[in-house]
C-alpha cells in the first residue's frame, strides 16, 4: 500500500507542475477551504474536475488519493489506507479524493472520515454523483462545486483576449472568428488547445458520455 500511495503522490507532483488556466467560479477558495463541510466537485466527463481540486489545493499541505487507480481498489483496506495516509504525507491538512465513486462504499467510509474532522475535497462524475443521490448519502455534509466546460469568456482569455472589450461596433477579425469557433467547437478543456482534435476527441467522448454514462445507468 505505502507503493501505491507514494506512486500517487508523485503523479499528484506532476500534476501540480503543470501550467493551467484557474477556472473562473462563483466560489472563494479560501472559504471553501476554511469550511469543515465535504467540498464535493463534480460535472460530466473530461470537464477539469481533477484540475480544479489540485488547483483549489496547489501551496497547501494536502493528501491526494486517486480512485481511478485499479491496484489501490484492489488493495484496498480502510484501516491500512489511513495509517499508510499519515506516513507518506505527515500532518497533512487537507485529504483529495479524486474520482471516488469508483470505490465500492465509498459514501461510508467518507462519513467515517467527516466525523473525525477530516477536511476533505472529492471529485466525481455527474454520472453516479447525481444531486438526489448525495442528499442521501452525504445529507447536509458537503458543498457541491459543478464544473462545466470552458465558458465564452474563459475560452477568449486561454486566446489572451478579453471578452468584455468586444464590441458590437468594433468587433475584429480576431475575436468574431474566436466566437465562431467556440459555438462550434464548444469549450471541453482538452480540445481548446489543440483545436486539430477536436473533432475526433468530440466523437469519442460523445459516445462514452451516451454509452458509459447515460445507457448503463439507466439500463437502456
Amino acid at each position: 500500500m505505502r507503493t501505491i500511495i507514494n506512486n500517487q503522490k508523485k503523479e499528484r507532483d506532476i500534476l501540480l507542475s503543470r501550467p493551467y488556466l484557474t477556472r473562473h467560479t462563483q466560489y472563494d477558495v479560501d472559504e471553501l477551504l476554511a469550511s469543515k463541510q465535504i467540498k464535493l466537485i463534480t460535472g460530466p466527463r473530461r470537464t477539469g474536475k481533477s484540475t480544479e481540486a489540485l488547483l483549489m489545493l496547489k501551496g497547501r499541505n494536502f493528501a491526494y488519493l486517486n480512485f481511478d487507480d485499479g491496484k489501490l481498489l484492489s488493495a484496498w483496506d480502510d484501516d491500512l489506507v489511513w495509517e499508510t495516509l499519515r506516513a507518506v504525507y505527515p500532518d497533512f491538512e487537507y485529504l483529495l479524493l479524486d474520482e471516488v465513486q469508483n470505490l465500492d462504499g465509498w459514501d461510508l467510509w467518507v462519513s467515517k472520515l467527516y466525523r473525525m474532522g477530516i477536511n476533505m475535497v472529492i471529485t466525481g462524475s455527474n454520472a453516479k454523483l447525481l444531486s438526489s443521490e448525495m442528499a442521501t448519502l452525504l445529507t447536509g455534509r458537503y458543498i457541491q462545486i459543478e464544473m462545466l466546460p470552458f465558458s465564452l469568456s474563459e475560452f477568449f482569455i486561454w486566446n489572451h483576449r478579453n471578452l468584455s472589450e468586444v464590441s458590437e461596433m468594433k468587433d475584429s477579425v480576431t475575436d468574431l472568428s474566436l466566437i465562431a469557433d467556440y459555438l462550434h467547437h464548444g469549450g471541453y478543456p482538452e480540445t481548446v488547445a489543440a483545436r486539430s482534435l477536436t473533432q475526433n476527441y468530440l466523437s469519442t467522448l460523445f459516445d462514452s458520455i451516451i454509452w458509459k454514462d447515460i445507457a448503463k445507468r439507466h439500463k437502456v
